[in-house]
């Protein structure tokens, strides 16, 4: 029958070879119910060839960047490799037709007719995990999507953002997929190089392994692109030196971002055309095969707290197989928290046998963050370490997810609120170890303890919630603070401290001036405390923010003093961004998505134009389908009478869709941020935007593992809708 309709393609000019090679069908009963599990409403509709839908959530990668002629071709990422597999295999000859796909690029890779999957790749590049939230409460299911395919982590690794912010993403992204009862799959993230040597490709991996446990949480398929990459580094024989084994295989696996002619700077984020034909197979391989293929080792790890800077691994890796293996083992950077001080080592494994390896982890140092190194994540008690297996065959990537012994902590409230002189944080310490655990502890601001001892007692292997409340008292006179925040723990004969940053930013009403603060003094400082006057320091220039609002329009004045707006060739003048959070008065300040307003000024006065805004720039949530028109929202730059310049924004209160609050209610508020970058000209006559330029009226980054997302709203201040100045603050624990 095949032999047949392999015939009749040939006489009807269609290559059987491209549409005839079903080689899994008919599917297998175990194939059936694989697909019946994980993607319910696709199966229905290929089994019975009618028109699937696929979506695509994601970064650069799942857009298919290059650093060749094939950028933006969705059709040679590995969403069009799997989608191209999955047409073969039920038999659809049209192949695979990309809606709206960009400007130059084809919809198609051959002209087939016939049946067809579409796919439609909403990746944006430069996006988190967060910016999902956007999609799936706007556009992500107008087409009435079959499958959804969600992937992300790699600029949220890059950036440091917390794995708390990327669960919540990730979930709220697949309750989005299950009510549009659309299928999901959510994918780990492709592995990346985040500099030289072996260990540093490690950065994205305790992302996977998060998405990992959202997947197994929710019941949805879990597909882990990073781990098909990592066979590419290719097998090295026993008897070599293990540096010189890890280094070898991390510059094989390092060709997956080799273009032809090679970019300079060199890529080490963006595999090539070659990297996501491996994707695409291991996608299509996960979603049709129910059988994972053996695994030949087994690794497990346990974890112990040295001091506030080192953690002692014993990692333990078990010969699974029925043959003897030599080989090799490098232990990765945990993301950007933990980096491994002897990370090369070597195993000589009979059948059934481990070998344990005493392995140490160095938090890096850095005057970015309190405590002067890498923080452990703000919610995330687990240690997420990776490691590459190489034997004689190939290379494998295993990812070990362990508790941290004696204790670690979870940081369970980050956000707060209607602050006056007391702040309340609660957290739980977890119980990294078999055997009960006992000691004491207490909990400080800035650099000094704000309580006495308290003792403690832990379960094995249990958790148990703690409160406290700290005093809290900016300084006079200031509009927004930063201070260390952390909690001392005595156990064991052992002194752990875990500090954190908090910032907190005073609510404004309308009609009050408040000004911004240079980010050199305030949002980029070396040691904390920090804060930012709510007027402009004696004798220095900088820019001043008001707000004003009525029935229909919410209206911006920015007064900018003693600031040069100089023609740069090329170059904006001056860029604002404006975000508001006008989600429902009872989400303002929680965990969601905003976008920005940009504003590129010139450096004349006059009226300025303002791009669209995004779908749901002021908050994600439904009712966001809304396309806001053009020209509705106004900025103008002038010269007032004090000679000072003042930029105008004026935004229509209809376009804050889902907003309930009104002026005049004092328990109404919007989430705001103003952000304010003048260009100069640098020391080499190059144009650009210099921190020294730069005014904030928050600032949500601190050292790595301590970054909010720029359009996480729980980082912006607090507009009362109401006059008159507030005594009160909001906070945020990074």
């Amino acid at each position: 029958m095949r032999r047949l309709l392999g015939m009749l393609l040939v006489i009807c000019g269609l290559p059987a070879t491209d549409f005839a090679s079903v080689e899994a069908y008919p599917l297998s009963l175990e194939q059936r119910e694989h697909l019946k599990t994980y993607i319910p409403r696709t199966f229905l509709k290929l089994d019975s060839q009618r028109q699937v839908h696929i979506v695509a959530l994601g970064d650069s990668v799942t857009w298919m960047y290059t650093r060749d002629d094939n950028n933006g071709n969705w059709l040679l990422s590995y969403l069009g490799n799997f989608s191209t597999h999955l047409a073969r295999e039920f038999f659809y000859p049209g192949g695979v037709r990309a809606l709206n796909p960009e400007d130059g690029k084809p919809a198609k890779l051959k002209s087939h007719m016939g049946k067809e999957i579409f796919i439609e790749n909403l990746a944006i590049p430069g996006r988190c995990a967060l910016d999902a939230l956007q999609r799936v409460s706007t556009d992500a299911f107008l087409n009435s999507p079959d499958l959804v395919v969600i992937d992300f982590g790699i600029n949220d690794s890059v950036r440091g953002h917390s794995l708390d912010s990327y669960r919540r993403a990730l979930q709220r992204s697949v309750d989005a997929c299950k009510a549009a009862q659309a299928d999901v799959i959510i994918l780990a993230p492709s592995i990346i190089r985040a500099g030289s040597g072996p260990m540093r490709w490690g950065l994205t991996r305790p992302y996977a392994t998060v998405a990992k446990e959202v997947a197994n949480q929710n019941g949805v398929l879990f597909v882990d692109l990073g781990k098909s990459l990592a066979p590419l580094g290719g097998g090295i024989p026993a008897g070599v030196q293990p540096e010189a084994a890890l280094l070898t295989m991390s510059d094989r696996l390092g060709r997956i971002f080799e273009f032809d002619p090679m970019p300079d700077p060199e890529e080490t984020l963006h595999p090539n055309e070659e990297a996501h034909a491996v994707m695409g197979r291991a996608l299509f391989k996960a979603v049709i095969d129910p059988a994972p293929d053996a695994e030949i080792y087994d690794l497990s790890a346990k974890a112990v707290v040295v001091d506030n800077e080192t953690v002692k691994v014993t990692a333990t890796l078990r010969n699974l197989g029925e043959k003897p293996r030599k080989g090799y083992l490098g232990a990765l950077m945990m993301g950007q928290v933990l980096t491994p001080a002897n990370p090369y080592q070597d195993f000589d494994l009979g059948p059934g046998k481990s070998k344990d390896f005493e392995l140490e982890y160095k938090r890096p140092a850095t005057p970015l963050a309190p405590g002067g190194h890498v923080a452990f994540d703000v919610a995330d008690p687990n240690l997420r370490l990776s490691y590459f297996v190489v034997d004689e065959e190939r290379s494998r990537l295993f990812d070990v997810v362990t508790r941290l012994a004696p204790v670690s902590i979870e940081w369970t409230e980050q956000r707060f609120k209607n602050l006056k002189d007391k702040v309340r944080f609660e957290w739980r310490f977890v119980n990294g170890s078999s055997d009960e655990t006992s000691g004491r502890y207490r909990i400080g601001m800035g650099d000094k303890a704000v309580s006495g001892w308290v003792p403690f007692k832990l379960p094995a292997l249990g958790a148990k919630k703690f409160e406290a409340t700290f005093p809290f008292a900016p300084p006079k006179g200031a509009a927004r603070y930063k201070s260390a925040v952390f909690v001392e723990v005595e156990v064991g004969g052992k002194t752990i401290t875990f500090p954190r940053e908090l910032e907190a930013i005073r609510d404004v009403a309308l009609g009050e001036r408040t000004a911004l603060s240079n980010y050199m003094d305030y949002g980029s400082v070396n040691q904390l405390p920090a804060s930012g006057s709510a007027d402009l320091p004696d004798g220095k220039g900088g820019v001043v923010m008001r707000v004003d609002a009525d029935q229909n329009f919410l209206y911006f004045a920015f007064d900018f003093a003693d600031v040069g707006f100089g023609p740069v060739p090329n170059t904006p003048s001056l860029i604002a961004d404006i975000a508001i959070d006008a989600r429902p008065v009872v989400e303002v300040g929680s965990f969601g998505f905003v976008d920005k307003i940009r504003i590129n000024c010139p450096p004349t006065d006059g009226p300025i134009a303002v791009d669209r805004p995004q779908f749901a720039a002021f908050g994600d949530g439904a009712g966001n389908n809304v396309v806001i028109p053009s020209g509705g929202i106004t900025a103008e730059l002038k010269t007032i009478t004090t000679g000072e310049r003042r930029l105008e924004l004026r935004v229509p209160v209809a376009y804050l869709i889902r907003y309930d609050g009104k002026v005049g209610d004092p328990n109404s508020v919007l989430g705001v941020n103003a952000s304010f970058s003048f260009s100069s000209i640098d020391d080499k006559g190059q144009p650009g935007f210099q921190p020294e330029g730069r005014y904030v009226h928050s600032a949500p980054i601190s050292g790595p593992g301590q970054t909010l997302y720029m359009r996480d709203p729980r980082g912006l201040g607090r507009l009362r809708l109401v006059n008159g100045q507030p005594d009160t603050w909001s906070a945020h624990l990074y």
